[in-house]
């Protein structure tokens, strides 16, 4: 693993404020104006990125894609943590403090 933050169900997390998105078809192109690198993420990931414009938790965020995508929740657990600790890595994503009221 690399040097970035590792999240678990209970981090609250949102999508960093210095990466710049555009959404082209069912998919998100993300550009780091800081590092000049693009990133693009697939139809899932993009509606993942686009529930992090607000900070939640990934348990939370589990929550929502079960109900909307006919997943096990210990599968979309697994593969949204492997998703999100790669875009942490990538310095994508800004771990907040905030709880959910």
């Amino acid at each position: 693993m690399g040097n970035g933050p590792v999240i678990n169900l209970q981090t609250m997390i949102k999508a960093s404020d210095e990466i710049v998105s555009s959404k082209l078809d069912d998919q998100v192109v993300m550009m780091s104006i800081d590092k000049g690198a693009y990133f693009g993420l697939d139809e899932i990931g993009s509606r993942i990125w686009e529930l992090l414009a607000s900070p939640r938790t990934v348990s939370g965020l589990c929550s929502i894609l079960i109900q909307e995508y006919d997943v096990p929740r210990e599968e979309c657990e697994q593969d949204i943590l492997a998703l999100l600790n790669e875009l942490a890595e990538k310095n994508l994503l800004q771990i907040t403090e905030e709880q959910s009221a």
